[in-house]
């Protein structure tokens, strides 16, 4: 406790001293940032600074915020997270990976830029499907709780959601996701509303893997209220997208198609390439909805990316019109190229992809193999039993049960 008072009355009086050296005073210093009585704290030691505040602040005294925070390691440190952080922007998981690991293996210095390090390493974890990335976020906690940091402990905690959400802890996500949010309420400095809609998003995403479709509906645009209030627009195209989604998951598909729209306007000012394809990949869904089957197949031979991850689902819509415009044998060759891979996390998007294999099956018992039918239906129906309720997951139970009853 002693070495952390320490820390904080560091950090206020280098702010001070800096300050002063510049010829400001507290209100040139705050601007519109914040109040003077809380850059009057900032430097007494009885508020904490978010690594957001400190940016600021080191920007208006011409300086970096590692100035604040830094300690014998963190020249060293400095280059290694620059590099890491290009090879994040660029997704290069594995590489982090590869490079960081090693280090788990020592004891990191208590620095600012480890714990910068740990959070790139735990975002590759997640995407690369490695274990070790919960070490990382500890890792990370104990340094942002020795220099006071504790808004950016409770983003570096939101990180585990992330995990969980990974392995199918959904309930265990949500809980963290409010716990995190208590947690940055109570300590924030200024807002960071970016991180706010963060929280916003995952949470709608949560709710809707444990089927609460309302209360999901809620958050999204709860997040979007919040984004379009303070002019930042973060996260729209997918909030949209996901709004979408849920619109079609109660048949209404009139505001699905509203939503979708919204979604592309926001990927098409972003240029974001991912969110163009999920846009694209939405309007295959919703003109699959309508049973515009010609459509789905004009849509999907202009899908951008032939080598996406998305493919699968491209090739089970594609599937799925073929089946129902009764082209038996393209419909195969399409539902047949559709797999499962492990980076597929949410629940709705697992039992998305399953249906393929009912239709599959479907498909087999119209040419009379029956035994191939069960065999594609059952890869479906052991894995969607405890699985929320969709419009996918009745589909393939529906069809299981019809070709078990079948005589």
């Amino acid at each position: 406790m002693a070495q952390q008072m320490t820390t904080k009355l560091t950090i206020g009086d280098k702010v001070k001293q800096m300050r002063k050296a510049k010829g400001l005073t507290q209100t040139d210093l705050a601007g519109e940032h914040m109040t003077k009585s809380m850059l009057s704290q900032i430097e007494n030691g009885r508020a904490l600074p978010s690594m957001n505040t400190l940016q600021f602040l080191a920007g208006r005294l011409g300086t970096d915020a590692g100035y604040f925070l830094e300690g014998e390691h963190e020249a060293e440190l400095g280059p290694l997270v620059r590099k890491i952080e290009q090879q994040y922007k660029a997704k290069q998981y594995k590489e982090i990976v590869a490079e960081i690991q090693p280090l788990m293996k020592d004891t990191l210095p208590m620095a600012v830029d480890a714990a910068r390090l740990m959070e790139f390493y735990v975002g590759s974890c997640y995407h690369t499907g490695t274990e070790g990335g919960e070490e990382g976020i500890e890792r990370a906690v104990e340094i942002y709780e020795r220099f006071g940091l504790f808004v950016e402990r409770a983003k570096i905690q939101y990180l585990a959601y992330a995990l969980m959400f990974a392995k199918s802890r959904y309930q265990d996500g949500l809980e963290l996701i409010r716990r995190v949010r208590k947690e940055y309420v109570s300590n924030k400095v200024g807002n960071d509303f970016l991180f706010e809609i963060d929280l916003y998003y995952a949470e709608s995403v949560t709710l809707s893997a444990l089927a609460d479709y309302s209360g999901s509906r809620e958050a999204a645009l709860a997040a979007l209220k919040l984004s379009h209030e303070e002019g930042v627009y973060s996260l729209s195209d997918h909030l949209y997208r996901l709004l979408s989604h849920l619109a079609l998951l109660h048949n209404d598909l009139e505001q699905a198609e509203a939503y979708l729209s919204k979604a592309k306007l926001f990927a098409q000012f972003t240029e974001a390439a991912e969110s163009l394809e999920l846009v694209h990949l939405g309007e295959i869904r919703l003109a699959l909805a309508k049973q515009s089957y010609g459509e789905v197949l004009t849509l999907a031979e202009n899908y951008p990316a032939k080598d996406s991850q998305f493919m699968p689902f491209v090739h089970m819509m594609t599937g799925t019109a073929l089946y129902h415009l009764e082209r038996d044998e393209e419909a195969l060759a399409d539902l047949s190229k559709v797999v499962l891979n492990d980076q597929v996390y949410h629940p709705l998007d697992r039992v998305d992809l399953l249906t393929a294999y009912a239709y599959k099956a479907k498909i087999f018992a119209k040419q009379g193999l029956m035994e191939e039918a069960r065999y594609e239906v059952e890869l479906a129906y052991d894995q969607v039993k405890d699985y929320p309720p969709s419009e996918y997951a009745d589909l393939i139970r529906q069809t299981y049960h019809e070709l078990y009853n079948a005589q």
